[in-house]
């Protein structure tokens, strides 16, 4: 296929191309992790073989990346106005792109669904237009469009939250992407930095009761919370939906990952290849997301030492998190900063090797950047990996991977005490969401059954969230509590605060003292704030007797 070296990874022995009907608990699904290429007519010809071969495996829908099949043409969708009257563009070519035409035919003759993303062209200085155009130009949008088993476009969802893309413009209106399937599934979708936000990641789950969701992206990872695997099956997990991704590979800029997820069951199959790579991944779903019976793949783990040509990128606001150094012994202490206390039970050894990771401690409570292209504010209570003493080590990967490197955790617990989350009403939709985020030495998260992740409520004032590890085998580089905090998006970023560099062999095990509710420093709180984690404390102190 043009030099692209193709993997094929079944779920089965034994799929057949027979249709999965509403009646069936689960469903077959197929994502592509595409390498990006700059000519279209060959990621066009691609794009077909790798529909006709997840046909061939029984899948019932196949899922594409963010802009890999168009870099620069653009493609107009008129989904409120030719599609309407003639939705299969297989049968009207002279009416549409040839990138519908050929994909519409495709899914055709493969009868299976198909969701592609493309940049899409809305030409508003045309009279006839029946699209919402606010002004007299050209628009362009990142868009995902949906083709039915007969080559139907049933849905087309443009990008609501843009990383960077300065030549495109945002959702005209923040419009949810849902399509319905002859399967008995509805499905939402939406692409790649939309994952962040509220509208739509949170809100098409919990407005429209979806328990499947179609993610496009080309994803730039980022340690130490947000490489591409990592927060995919996070996200999973937290929302409980099946969630298929499909990543453009792209590892000289950091580009890379897909998987198929089911709930708290995690990853069905997944992969976070280090090198350039083309892949085909089919999985059996189960309708209900968790409820995985029989085999399946589970993740693909590539030798670490190939992610060492796999740009990631490191998480700026860690100097303003409330940090402090571990020890290599057993610890029990607590950090807070704000309305978040971050206990932690840790008992840390040093492996054999000739050069450790050191690893910190952090509680955070604030505004980060995006690579300077949007803010959102977060909470959480982590550990994590540096490659020296100071905090600008940290959320980094040694130049080279050399085994024997991280820490052994004999012992990892995190109990983060947050405010209970509210409901947007207007939206339908929670203002917060927690998430269990791990990292090992493959760039790829822990499986399932090698944590827990449970919550509880207190008065409907306070949620208390423990991880806690299970596998002590792990190779780690994070363990974190990690919440996105919507109602602060968009505000400035929290600056850098002074920062612990020993390793905490004072007696005093909370970092930093309590300052005054103007300073909204580093473990500064309102006095209600105070009040309730100081009532929560001994609420888990007396649980824990």
């Amino acid at each position: 296929m043009a030099g692209i070296s193709l993997l094929i990874f079944m779920c089965l022995l034994g799929f057949s191309t027979q249709r999965s009907t509403p009646e069936d608990t689960s469903y077959t699904a197929a994502v592509v992790e595409y390498q990006v290429q700059s000519n279209s007519t060959i990621n066009l010809k691609n794009y077909v073989v790798l529909i006709q071969d997840a046909s061939a495996q029984g899948a019932d829908i196949v899922v594409f990346p963010e802009m890999t099949l168009t870099r620069r043409e653009s493609v107009v969708v008129p989904i409120n106005g030719t599609l309407k009257e003639y939705p299969i563009p297989a049968l009207q070519p002279e009416m549409y792109d040839e990138i519908l035409v050929s994909i519409s035919e495709a899914a055709r003759q493969n009868q299976i669904y198909v969701v592609i993303n493309v940049q899409e062209v809305l030409n508003c200085t045309d009279d006839a237009t029946v699209e919402y155009c606010p002004e007299r130009k050209l628009y362009l949008f990142n868009t995902n469009v949906v083709f039915d088993r007969n080559g139907a476009v049933i849905d087309r969802y443009r990008k609501i939250n843009l990383f960077g893309e300065a030549t495109r413009t945002p959702a005209l209106t923040p419009d949810l992407g849902i399509f319905e399937t002859d399967f008995g599934v509805t499905f939402g979708h939406y692409i790649c930095f939309d994952l962040m936000f509220q509208v739509p990641a949170v809100q098409v789950v919990e407005k429209k009761n979806i328990t499947d969701i179609v993610f496009t992206t080309m994803w730039f990872s980022e340690m130490p919370y947000l490489t591409a695997v990592q927060i995919q099956q996070a996200y999973a997990h937290s929302m409980n939906v099946n969630f298929l991704a499909s990543g453009a590979n792209n590892v000289g800029v950091g580009s890379a990952g897909s998987g198929i997820y089911s709930g708290k069951a995690g990853a069905l199959i997944s992969i976070m290849p280090g090198v350039p790579t083309t892949r085909l991944l089919v999985s059996k779903v189960p309708k209900v997301p968790g409820e995985v019976e029989g085999t399946y793949p589970g993740p693909i783990y590539d030798d670490p030492s190939t992610h060492d040509d796999l740009i990631l990128i490191t998480d700026p606001s860690l100097p303003s998190h409330v940090t402090r150094l571990l020890r290599e012994e057993s610890e029990d202490f607590t950090l807070f900063d704000k309305d978040v206390l971050c206990h932690f039970q840790v008992k840390l050894r040093k492996r054999a090797g000739a050069t450790n990771y050191r690893y910190r401690a952090a509680a955070f409570s604030g505004v980060r950047s995006y690579s300077g292209v949007a803010t959102g504010g977060t909470r959480m209570c982590s550990v994590f990996a540096c490659t020296g003493d100071t905090i600008d080590t940290c959320g980094k990967r040694f130049d080279k991977f050399e085994p024997n490197t991280t820490g052994i955790f004999d012992e990892l617990r995190i109990t983060a005490t947050v405010p209970e989350p509210t409901v947007n009403e207007g939206l339908n939709a929670s203002e917060a969401a927690y998430f269990p985020i791990s990292l090992d030495t493959a760039i790829m998260p822990l499986k399932t059954n090698d944590y827990t992740f449970e919550k509880i409520t207190i008065f409907d004032i306070v949620t208390i969230i423990t991880m806690d590890l299970k596998n002590f085998d792990a190779e780690l580089y994070t363990f974190s509590v990690w919440g996105r905090q919507y109602t602060t998006d968009g505000q400035t970023a929290t600056p850098p605060v002074e920062q612990n560099d020993d390793d905490g062999s004072s007696t005093d095990t909370t970092v930093p003292p309590a300052t005054t509710d103007d300073d909204n420093g580093p473990g500064a709180a309102v006095t209600n704030s105070i009040s309730v984690t100081l009532l929560v404390a001994v609420i888990m102190i007396l649980l824990w007797q």
